[in-house]
């Protein structure tokens, strides 16, 4: 008995706690009515089933809301004010830096505290019934403009922050958000414990990588479930690239190996007067060089508003101004709009001439130093006035990495006697690893006394300097297992009757030597097993092939 009495006296300390439950039990029908709007949808779902779910009475329900429709009003209001505070407000903070706003927006976005199953299944359900609800189109339509303008201003500061004015940022945002909505659909088709959350921040992050070259990873950085990051997923390691599907690869690979390479354009003795001009179409963007009177300048040869080519032919000469016949826009040789309303230029791109030649950047800020490009060591040997300029342009059935190893491996011979369609005396290669180059040189075995010279510039260039003249072999990605070789050819003005012959020679030896190792490459991509490039160490491998794929290991593992 007195243990019963003690047990009934006890009983009113616990009406603090019950006191206190009041939010807590507003909180539990919300959170069963999401569940219950999971399962049956808006129109289904009932007072009965929320309280069967959140194990209550009926008539608590009465307690905190007035109808069923308030209920879900509430329960919708709560994913909306949830979806700001989870996702909105920390990108807010991050807002004037771009590319951290833009990276924790995909990972918040598709946290499981944001785009569980059941949640995303809700803002489904209600996005379908917004039609007939005014309340819940409010709600929605006001949740997607905050998200979608949010989205805009970033994407337009990442625009500015990059350089790339051609891009449109609604365009642009509306891509993202795409991709996103995607990802989200088909989080709602599979049970969580499923979801591969790390794969589809990459999806994400690859589209910003694909738009943003260089300013993005292309692999995601992967993240735990609680939000945190995982540091070993942050990492693309060179040996793993072989096993991501082909698509991605080239993606990646664009973005870490061209996105900011300096890469051949043509001569600048092509460009000598005011409006002569150069295109060439790179691997991550075309390129217009124009002489405007008082220098070159490299400019993306694409409208700003809408990026098509505005230049269309190799060479020729411009009337004074670079002209958009599609949108009747107007830019100075300098890039400047001519319209004084649009405030709109072309997109500036970085140029350097070295030993005559022209090379452009599709960074506008970078400043070359000298020693990155490579040049004959004797000055005669440069690209000044010649005879004979030539430019073409080949598709071949070769990964662009095979394409360059089959070079390298037949243009840098490391023996005499060795060189594809020549044959040349005892050579030499100079390894430079820090300006990622290869120097050659050696003389031909029979025909002539002065050596040629060959160089190799990271990650896709090879030139070759001769006494008749000189020629570059520029390999571009085209896509997963194609690649594009531009092949320019510059002829010096001969002198006498044996360097004429020896020039005929030449360039007869330069074809050849073309469809031999085009040949070699298309027949080494058909015989590879797996497709793709493999970083592993093999027995006998040329220095200049390894060379190569040390420098490739490396920027490979550049997070």
């Amino acid at each position: 008995m007195t243990t019963a009495r003690a047990g009934r006296q006890r009983a009113p300390a616990a009406a603090p706690r019950h006191r206190l439950s009041a939010t807590r039990q507003r909180q539990r029908l919300i959170d069963a009515c999401i569940s219950a709007l999971h399962i049956y949808g808006p129109s289904r779902t009932t007072v009965a089933k929320v309280v069967a779910i959140a194990k209550l009475s009926p008539g608590i329900v009465r307690f905190y809301f007035k109808s069923k429709a308030a209920m879900l009003v509430a329960s919708l209001r709560f994913l909306s004010t949830e979806f700001d505070q989870l996702v909105l407000d920390p990108v807010a903070e991050l807002r004037h830096s771009p590319v951290p706003a833009l990276q924790k927006m995909v990972e918040l976005y598709l946290d499981p505290a944001v785009a569980s199953t059941r949640k995303i299944s809700v803002w489904y359900a209600f996005w379908g019934e917004a039609t007939a609800r005014q309340e819940y189109q409010d709600i929605c339509g006001q949740k997607d403009d905050r998200f979608a303008n949010m989205v805009l201003e970033l994407i337009g500061r990442m625009i500015e922050q990059s350089g790339l004015r051609h891009l449109d940022p609604d365009a642009v945002s509306l891509g993202l958000i795409g991709v996103l909505e995607m990802l989200w659909q088909g989080f709602a088709f599979q049970e969580d414990e499923d979801i591969d959350r790390a794969a589809a921040r990459g999806r994400a992050m690859a589209y910003l990588a694909s738009v943003f070259p260089g300013h993005f990873p292309a692999l995601a950085t992967a993240l735990a479930t609680d939000g945190a990051r995982t540091q070993a997923a942050a990492q693309p390691q060179a040996q793993a690239w072989e096993n991501l599907p082909a698509e991605r690869r080239h993606a990646l690979e664009l973005a870490q190996c061209f996105a900011s390479a300096w890469q051949l354009a043509g001569r600048a003795d092509d460009l000598r007067v005011r409006g002569e001009y150069l295109t060439i179409e790179l691997a991550t963007c075309r390129a217009l060089i124009v002489h405007d009177g008082a220098q070159l300048r490299a400019f993306g040869n694409s409208c700003p508003h809408q990026p098509h080519t505005l230049v269309l032919a190799r060479h020729g000469q411009l009337p004074g101004a670079i002209d958009c016949p599609l949108h009747r826009l107007s830019f100075g040789l300098d890039g400047h709009s001519a319209d004084a309303a649009d405030s709109t230029n072309l997109v500036a791109m970085s140029l350097n001439v070295v030993a005559g030649l022209v090379y452009v950047n599709p960074q506008s800020q970078v400043r070359p130093a000298a020693s990155e490009f490579p040049a004959a060591n004797d000055a005669a040997q440069s690209a000044g006035s010649g005879e004979m300029p030539a430019f073409t342009e080949i598709e071949v059935a070769a990964d662009w990495k095979t394409s360059v190893e089959q070079l390298l491996l037949h243009r840098l011979p490391e023996r005499a006697g060795q060189g594809g369609a020549q044959s040349f005396g005892p050579p030499t290669l100079e390894t430079i690893a820090g300006q990622r180059q290869l120097r050659w040189q050696a003389t031909p075995a029979a025909g002539e006394h002065l050596p040629w010279r060959r160089a190799y510039m990271w990650p896709n260039v090879l030139l070759e300097w001769r006494t008749d003249g000189m020629s570059a072999i520029q390999i571009l990605p085209a896509a997963a297992g194609r690649s594009r070789w531009q092949c320019f050819d510059y002829g010096y003005t001969c002198g006498d009757e044996r360097a004429s012959t020896l020039a005929i020679l030449a360039r007869r030896i330069g074809l050849e030597a073309l469809r031999f190792d085009i040949e070699l490459a298309s027949s080494t991509q058909r015989g590879l097993a797996a497709p793709g490039y493999s970083a592993a160490r093999r027995a006998n491998v040329a220095q200049a092939v390894a060379f190569f794929r040390q420098l490739l290991t490396a920027v490979a593992a550049t997070p």
